[in-house]
């Protein structure tokens, strides 16, 4: 969904191909991973939209970048190239990082280091920088190696691979 600054909104909506992606979550090379380590989003939130009034040249511009990025994410799913989306992926997570540098804390650090000879690319989920991460590995023994070494010794009680897959129809609304 993208959507133009000012008032009257009009968002374009357009479908992003998930043949990459899905085939990367069935053959394990995408991994969905609850670190056990959570954030409140609110402060965070409330520290970027401050810097937005207050036209904070940093925050705007890291701003410009992740949307600029995500563009790039967009065009690398529509192309079916996984090297690019990589690449966005691993700059979506530097951007955040640049945004927030609370997002990136030493057990968060720790984590990522264990494991990151064998990723292409990870970064966490969500406005709170915190709770679930992707991970993006070289390939499916790759990501093997990286189930293995965090389920063999997890960096705290919560920690948890979590099984996914990705949605054909999108988001659907029912009511009961």
């Amino acid at each position: 969904i993208e959507t133009s600054p000012g008032l009257l909104q009009e968002a374009a909506i357009r479908w992003a191909p998930d043949a990459m992606l899905s085939e990367a979550a069935r053959d394990g090379s995408a991994l969905l991973y609850f670190t056990g380590i959570t954030r409140m989003a609110s402060g965070i939130l409330r520290e970027i939209v401050r810097g937005m009034f207050l036209n904070s040249s940093r925050h705007l511009g890291t701003l410009e970048e992740i949307r600029t990025n995500a563009g790039d994410c967009f065009e690398a799913l529509l192309r079916e190239r996984q090297e690019q989306l990589a690449g966005c992926i691993a700059r979506s997570w530097d951007l955040n990082r640049r945004l927030d540098p609370g997002t990136d804390p030493p057990a968060v650090r720790e984590i990522f280091a264990r494991i990151n000879d064998h990723l292409a690319a990870g970064k966490l989920l969500g406005a709170g920088g915190g709770g679930y991460a992707l991970f993006l590995a070289k390939d499916a023994s790759a990501g093997q190696e990286i189930r293995r070494i965090l389920e063999a010794n997890p960096p705290n009680r919560g920690a948890r691979f979590v099984d996914y897959a990705i949605s054909s129809t999108g988001l659907q609304i029912t009511r009961s």
